[in-house]
């Protein structure tokens, strides 16, 4: 039995060693395992009803969390910037067919973790998973590093009657209940060989979404501490699901839990192929992965959410918008501002796009209080004081807010109103939130297509 052992691991070395000189490209990441705080809901409402969250939930929604954080190099010092829909998740990997992913793993907790992948073959030293026999990488203690090989086989890869990517798990593996409950879960995205572009995803796609349905338990199965989540947000505060009309959305769905986890997510508005099939509603059960593809073809913001009944009553809702493109030229340009260093003064800068004077402009401001908490203040109309020639900017300034209201602040949202020319005539928007602009206290936070419903009152009765 010996011999045959020892016959084996020397045929799984040659393979593994085969497949190591076979990868001619090699994609690097930087992971670190962190402890962060997480708030399920930062905006405290239920977006899409523009309530608050109901009970239980909303006696706590910040909870400890542990996740994966992508760094730019082995330093660990600069944050990549992730897309603000990924949420709890960890870093997209990417991989083509025939490339090697090394990962340098970095333990930032109080406890031993490591990263285990689905799909990827390796060896026993890069498996990241903690039983006998051990690897080098199973159990990464607090304060140390590894760097795991996995590799992008054809096995790896999509495959027949498949889209040309498709998506797999990767998560820690000491505990693996535990930290996948505590937020150590990501996506790895593997594009067919020759269908990639440089950076790994599919060239015959427009734009990709992930998202995980997952129940997160903080209070070991009370209901307050159920979490009923799209990647880590309750109802509708999951940001930045966005894509132009006419686009082709590639949506990978990942499902995570225990026996109740068995999720339905599905799309108003559309449909995706699956399978070779049309359909609106994709089926999940825990640890399972899929990839449907959406023509983006109706405008508008639709519902996203799993179709089991309760976990609609719980918030494991969100929505997504397909922005249509504009119908004419805005004609003026919100192209910066101040409203975060002096609270006695904001200022707006304008420029006039078009090709007329203007002589008066009204400007209607709304800010963002969470990602998706968009709301409209009252009495802080902007107009203009002086003419603004063809293609001159001129600044605008108007009392600010207590610094501490302009901090909770996140964006200001600046739409034109009513614009009078030197000619008589006067733009009005046609729809609205048409010509938007928006100016983030984050000056990395991504551009937005669209803006989400803005939050109002909503009479009961």
């Amino acid at each position: 039995m010996t011999s045959v052992r020892m016959r084996c691991a020397v045929t799984l070395c040659f393979v593994l060693v085969g497949l190591q000189s076979s990868f001619a490209v090699t994609r690097h990441y930087y992971i670190a395992a962190e402890d962060v705080p997480w708030n399920y809901a930062p905006s405290g409402m239920n977006l899409l009803r523009a309530l608050p969250i109901p009970r239980p939930w909303n006696a706590k929604l910040e909870w400890p969390k542990t996740r994966f954080i992508e760094y730019t190099d082995d330093t660990f010092t600069t944050k990549k910037p992730q897309p603000e829909w990924l949420g709890i998740l960890g870093p997209m990997i990417r991989a083509e067919v025939g490339d090697e992913v090394d990962v340098t793993f970095t333990n930032r907790t109080r406890q031993p973790h490591d990263m285990h992948p689905h799909g990827l073959p390796y060896d026993k030293n890069s498996e990241g998973s903690f039983y006998l026999p051990f690897g080098k990488g199973d159990r990464v203690a607090p304060g140390r590093k590894f760097t795991y090989r996995w590799f992008a086989t054809e096995a790896s890869g999509p495959g027949p009657g498949q889209p040309s990517s498709i998506v797999w798990w990767y998560h820690a593996h000491v505990d693996p209940g535990l930290e996948t409950n505590a937020g150590l879960l990501g996506p790895i995205i593997v594009t067919a060989k020759g269908k990639a572009n440089p950076d790994g995803s599919p060239k015959d796609v427009d734009r990709e979404f992930v998202t995980s349905f997952m129940i997160f338990d903080e209070m070991a199965g009370k209901p307050a501490g159920m979490f009923y989540a799209i990647n880590g947000y309750i109802f509708g505060n999951l940001p930045g699901l966005t894509m132009k009309q006419g686009e082709k959305v590639r949506w990978y769905l990942l499902g995570m839990g225990n026996e109740i986890d068995l999720h339905t997510p599905h799309w108003h508005g559309e449909t995706v192929t699956y399978e070779g099939r049309n359909t609106d509603v994709v089926e999940l059960l825990p640890g399972s992965m899929k990839t449907v593809d959406m023509i983006a073809d109706n405008p508008g913001t639709w519902m996203f959410h799993c179709h089991v009944e309760d976990h609609m009553e719980f918030g494991m809702m969100a929505v997504y918008t397909i922005a249509a493109p504009p119908p004419r030229a805005c004609p003026v340009a919100f192209v910066g501002g101040e409203f975060w260093k002096d609270p006695d003064k904001f200022t707006l800068k304008v420029k006039n796009t078009g090709n007329k004077t203007i002589t008066k402009l009204t400007i209607t401001p709304e800010m963002f209080l969470a990602p998706q908490d968009l709301r409209r203040p009252y009495n802080l109309q902007w107009t203009s004081g002086n003419p603004i020639p063809s293609g001159q900017e001129q600044i605008l300034e108007k009392p600010g807010l207590p610094l501490a209201s302009a901090q909770g602040i996140l964006g200001w949202v600046f739409l034109p109103t009513t614009i009078k020319y030197e000619d008589g005539t006067i733009w009005r928007p046609e729809h609205e939130g048409e010509c938007f602009n928006v100016i983030w206290r984050d000056p990395q936070h991504p551009e937005m297509l669209a803006l989400p419903p803005r939050q109002i009152e909503i009479n009961p009765d």
